[in-house]
């Protein structure tokens, strides 16, 4: 079976449409080489719209699943959306340069040193710019010769900085405190600059994937939160915190979500994989009461304090794993009345998760998939624990990207 990717990459090579014009360096890294890692080089939204949607109707067919797949979701932004964004660090012709990482064919991987990414807002643009000028100059070598990775994290006018770095000797740090204050006078979005270290080189640009690890994380500059505004509701959430991309097409999201779940007034909804509370508390104010799980110890910590601030009394969140034993744990009072979201990782969720909510017979589960090609092995299992699909909606949170989010609703099938 094709996967979605695959499929979509071939409606492009079939549809021949012309390459749309560039503008002055966009996409484009040195000597003049195009970027490949997207779409958006070749296509503008539009076209890229039209050809997704086919392509994702042609994917679904091959499922040979009951419930149609609805029409693609668009995102406001199709374009420069992305509120986080990385570069690696390579060590090239005796420098360090920033760079998109680009995989080669013998698996190992190289720099696409684009600077303005048609997919990344202007700002960080001239974030990277102004970070590479300053790691060239000779008081940051000891930090260039440290640095993994730069991220950006933030919301399309705020931006927060953050250098993983293989050490925090005094040195590494009297650089980047120096990069800090040259960083923030020239770019006055960026409101808060951190170094996070991690010395294993790792290929996850946050470090490690255990979420049990305390890293050493510390603020050189501004504030120590990320700020994002959804709908009429503000939240704050560590920079450690995982965070959708798409800032613009949220709003979207969490309304259909409420749509599609439709919660009593005495049910109780189980947000799984609850991040810094967004789904959570957005729903709070339709339900009896929220509960919250995620293992991540600071998306819990600032899931805690977006309630208190919101004064959303009905909110419990939880710090543990999501596996079998922690479902049926915290699900062990739930009633037929009750009503669950789920967004877990890329990977998917872990043997028992699905057996072990279903299990508990909520009316409702709505869950939501950032890997497509899952949801055929996923499904499965929530058939053979005795729920149906009845509703199918992707969202084009990755504009430029064969990725898409797709919203599954899952209800008890009729015997």
């Amino acid at each position: 079976m094709k996967s979605f990717s695959e499929i979509f990459a071939s409606a492009i090579r079939t549809a021949n449409i012309p390459a749309r014009t560039l503008a002055p360096d966009e996409c484009r890294a040195s000597r003049d080489q195009l970027c490949a890692l997207c779409y958006a080089v070749t296509l503008d939204y539009d076209a890229e719209l039209r050809l997704k949607n086919k392509a994702l109707q042609e994917f679904w067919k091959t499922l040979r699943l009951p419930t149609p797949l609805e029409p693609l979701v668009v995102s406001p932004a199709g374009r420069h959306y992305r509120t986080t964004s990385k570069r690696k660090a390579f060590t090239y012709r005796g420098g360090v340069k920033l760079g998109l990482i680009s995989p080669t064919h013998d698996g190992t991987l190289r720099p696409i040193n684009v600077l303005h990414c048609a997919i990344e807002p202007q700002e960080h643009t001239a974030i990277y710019r102004q970070v590479q000028e300053s790691i060239e100059k000779p008081y940051a070598s000891r930090l260039a010769k440290a640095l993994n990775y730069v991220i950006i994290k933030g919301n399309y006018s705020e931006q927060t900085v953050i250098f993983n770095v293989q050490d925090t000797s005094p040195e590494v740090v009297r650089a980047a405190n120096t990069l800090s204050k040259s960083l923030t006078s020239k770019i006055p979005g960026v409101i808060g600059v951190f170094l996070y270290e991690d010395d294993s080189r790792p290929a996850y640009y946050m470090g490690s994937r255990d979420n049990k690890r305390q890293p050493n994380f510390k603020k050189l500059f501004g504030k120590a939160e990320v700020f994002h505004r959804i709908g009429s509701r503000s939240f704050l959430f560590s920079p450690l915190s995982f965070s959708q991309v798409n800032l613009s097409i949220l709003d979207r999201l969490i309304s259909t979500v409420g749509t599609l779940l439709r919660p009593g007034n005495e049910a109780t909804l189980f947000d799984l994989y609850c991040g810094y509370g967004m789904f959570a508390l957005s729903l709070a104010g339709s339900v009896r009461s929220v509960v919250g799980v995620e293992l991540s110890g600071s998306s819990i910590e600032s899931a805690i304090s977006n309630a208190k601030r919101q004064r959303v009394a009905n909110a419990r969140f939880i710090r543990s794993d999501i596996n079998a034993e922690s479902i049926e744990r915290v699900m062990k009072n739930a009633s037929s009345s009750d009503v669950v979201i789920l967004d877990p990782p890329r990977s998917g969720t872990a043997e028992g998760v699905i057996e072990g909510i279903a299990a508990r017979e909520p009316a409702r589960v709505v869950h939501l998939f950032c890997e497509i090609d899952l949801i055929a092995s996923e499904l499965k299992r929530w058939t053979k624990s005795g729920y149906t699909l009845t509703k199918a909606i992707p969202f084009d949170m990755f504009p430029g990207t064969a990725t898409v989010e797709t919203m599954a609703l899952l209800t008890p099938s009729v015997a």
